[in-house]
């Protein structure tokens, strides 16, 4: 029986306890950290949560604080940070201002992939209330001068008042003084300074002022977009009177805040302190390019365009882009090549490339502070040579079509076309009549561009058209002199459009 209980109580543990439990000791007003890490350079960046009590079999219980990664999706309270470095894998759990109901366990999960993988730790915290310190009495010593004889006791004279305006007049004074240093009144606003800045938090450090003859019972920071009042979007967080210094977690990289204090004592807020604006240093991109698209072009060059990521998540001043192009392989990676763009351009042409052949792209965001996250892989196939020349087509179809769709005017124009005598000999060569066709053309133009363009085609084609003409006239010389006898000659003739050589016209 005590074997069956002792199996089930290890089994329980395993089940629930997940390692051994650390216990963390503090005073009421403290802060106190749970430390918590994993190894983000194998892992990357994971969900983690923190809440109070065992940790149960999915997510925590009575949960606290949950990230997504680097961004804290859920917190139970402002008291509750996490000041550690996200990315590096320390999410360790930082309570400000810590009472004695916040005692209990403690339980942070990190959400490893995988079947039973989740990386659990147990932490005890022991908050007790702060120790009473009071000063030691003072008891008057004699005091006794080292080296020197001890002066004779003498018996002071009394004092005898006079009728003198001065003195009483200073009498009246020295009993104002110790009556205005005796009232409590609101303390003097603090002196605040920047300690160090960060692109994610912001270390401030302070001086007290005057007390108001009360003792200083905290202080209150506040912290604000530079782009808010202080009326809305301020953040609050009250500080322990003996501190002079905090830290202002969960900021945004490369963005300008204001930070002010208070004072504060049993009779209230001092006025407010100096204002100080931080702009935070920059950080890597959160965000990838958007709109990555690309356009085959021909067989040998593809376009890539895209856009800068969203406002939110650039974290600095973009300097640039790196793309990474190559061919594409899913079952296998093939060697890619790196181009940064630094002009501050958004496209560019990828040249020297194979026919038919398929090739993916990423892009990355570049500023100051490193290389933000890759893009979404595309993919993209260049031209064969056929489709290229039916691609050009097309294009010169449209064109073409769209030129002659801009007008409706039709003008008639006359034509005429005269055919010449064929003979051997130029004293048997007569002239014969001119044949005259009539067309109706379609010339559209509303456009005086359009028509300065079709005065300038007819000026190349009139030249050409001559030249075809003497090189026909020419072939027909030439023919004549090998296949017709010297002396014959033969007319051509032209009916109906149709073509024939005959002494004689042919019958309609």
């Amino acid at each position: 029986m005590d074997s069956y209980i002792s199996c089930c109580w290890l089994v329980l543990y395993l089940f629930f306890g997940g390692g051994s439990t650390v216990t963390i000791q503090g005073y009421v007003g403290d802060v106190v950290t749970l430390t918590c890490k994993y190894d983000a350079r194998h892992y990357g960046t994971l969900s983690v949560c923190w809440g109070r009590g065992h940790i149960p079999n999915s997510g925590c219980g009575n949960e606290v604080l949950r990230t997504e990664g680097v961004k804290v999706t859920h917190r139970a309270s402002v008291r509750y940070n996490l000041q550690g470095d996200l990315r590096a894998g320390d999410v360790s759990l930082t309570i400000t201002q810590a009472q004695v109901k916040d005692s209990g366990l403690y339980g942070c999960r990190v959400d490893i992939p995988g079947w039973f993988n989740d990386q659990k730790h147990h932490l005890a915290l022991v908050i007790k209330p702060a120790p009473e310190t009071s000063p030691e009495p003072w008891i008057p010593r004699e005091s006794t001068t080292v080296g020197y004889p001890k002066a004779p006791e003498t018996t002071p004279e009394p004092w005898i008042p006079r009728e003198s305006t001065t003195v009483g007049y200073a009498k009246e004074q020295t009993t104002t003084m110790q009556t205005t240093m005796g009232l409590s009144v609101p303390p003097d606003p603090p002196r605040v300074a920047i300690r160090e800045i960060s692109a994610r938090s912001i270390s401030v450090w302070w001086s007290a002022g005057f007390d108001g003859n009360t003792p200083i019972t905290g202080f209150h920071l506040e912290c604000k977009s530079q782009l808010d009042s202080w009326v809305d979007g301020v953040r609050g967080s009250n500080i322990l009177p003996w501190k002079r210094e905090t830290a202002v977690n969960d900021l945004r990289p490369f963005y300008t805040y204001n930070i002010r204090m208070f004072t504060k004592n049993d009779m209230g807020l001092s006025e407010p302190s100096n204002e100080l604006t931080i702009t935070t240093k920059e950080a890597a991109p959160d965000g990838p390019p958007q709109d990555v698209k690309l356009e085959a072009l021909s067989s040998h060059s593809i376009r890539v365009t895209w856009r800068a990521p969203e406002l939110s998540l650039q974290n600095g001043l973009i300097r640039g882009y790196q793309l990474r192009y190559g061919e594409y392989s899913p079952q296998e990676r093939l060697p890619v090549r790196v181009v940064h763009l630094m002009d501050g351009s958004e496209s560019f042409t990828m040249n020297s490339l194979q026919e038919a052949t398929k090739y993916s792209v990423t892009l990355h965001t570049i500023n100051r502070a490193g290389l933000g996250p890759s893009s979404q892989e595309r993919v993209c196939s260049t031209l064969t040579n056929d489709d290229q020349q039916h691609m050009t087509i097309t294009q010169a179809t449209t064109a073409l079509q769209t030129e002659h769709s801009t007008s409706t005017i039709a003008t008639t124009t006359s034509s005429t076309e005269t055919w010449l005598l064929v003979t051997d000999s130029p004293t048997q060569g007569q002239r014969v009549d001119n044949f005259s066709t009539t067309r109706a053309l379609s010339n559209s133009t509303t456009d005086p561009a359009l028509s300065k363009k079709s005065g300038h085609l007819v000026a190349i084609l009139v030249p050409v058209l001559v030249l075809g003409l003497l090189v026909v006239m020419a072939i027909i010389w030439q023919f004549r002199r090998t296949t017709l006898k010297k002396g014959n000659w033969k007319i051509l003739w032209k009916n109906n459009d149709f073509l024939s050589f005959g002494d004689s016209e042919p019958a309609l």
